[in-house]
């Protein structure tokens, strides 16, 4: 596992702010805080913090501990962070983890092969649902081609997907960076390239163009077959 240089944490909480759609946030250096309403329970909201840090030791059980981590990142901001940080205090299951990247030399071994983030995850912005879903796809076409040799199957599934992992890993390393950018000015040409629909759209076009792609297989008949049963 490559940590990427981030941590993010988000918990629930009561929408006293009255929020309406979409969210809202702080930047400072290296540091964000937002919040927006829980589009099911507008009564409901949800934080989200994100901050720049190299990797730490704590316990992952250990809920406080994680609270204490999260005060000390972010204790002594202004806007409504001092709110956001006392409904910490009342979560009772906020989810904190690094923004880090699965590094894995190989993804099968004898009998058990690797799918999903166990693969090839990035913790945000790594699409890691999407590559999950085309990796089993693939691979229960690999294995369908044949059933009586799963080596084969796991060596031919690795091989035709991990270029692709990775390339849509590679997300994963810059959503910190975009979410906190590390100076003031980093987070005056974000927010201007949020600002300005001409940049963004051309951004996401050169996005488009040089997002990561893959040629799915087509289904082995046998498992047509076997999807009728």
């Amino acid at each position: 596992m490559s940590h990427l240089g981030y941590y993010a944490a988000t918990w629930r909480l009561p929408n006293d702010l009255a929020l309406g759609k979409g969210s809202v946030g702080y930047n400072v250096p290296g540091r964000l805080a937002s919040v927006g309403a829980d589009h099911r329970d507008p009564a409901q909201a949800g934080a989200f913090f994100a901050f720049a840090a190299p990797e730490l030791a704590y316990d992952r059980h250990d809920i406080d501990q994680q609270k204490r981590l999260i005060h000390d990142a972010f204790d002594g901001l202004g806007w409504e962070v001092p709110r956001l940080l006392a409904s910490l205090n009342e979560a009772p299951e906020p989810y904190f983890d690094s923004i880090s990247r699965a590094d894995v030399d190989t993804w099968s071994k004898g009998r058990v092969c690797l799918v999903g983030d166990a693969a090839c995850g990035a913790t945000i912005g790594g699409m890691g649902s999407g590559t999950a879903l085309v990796a089993a796809y693939v691979l229960a076409c690999e294995l369908a081609r044949t059933p009586d040799d799963h080596r084969a199957a796991f060596t031919r599934y690795e091989r035709g997907l991990r270029k692709y992992a990775e390339g849509c890993q590679a997300g994963g390393g810059r959503t910190g960076k975009f979410l906190a950018p590390g100076t003031a000015t980093g987070i005056r040409l974000r927010n201007t390239l949020l600002s300005r629909p001409l940049l963004l759209n051309g951004m996401l076009r050169l996005g488009e163009r040089v997002s990561s792609t893959v040629a799915l297989p087509d289904h082995p008949a046998g498992l047509s077959r076997a999807g009728r049963r």
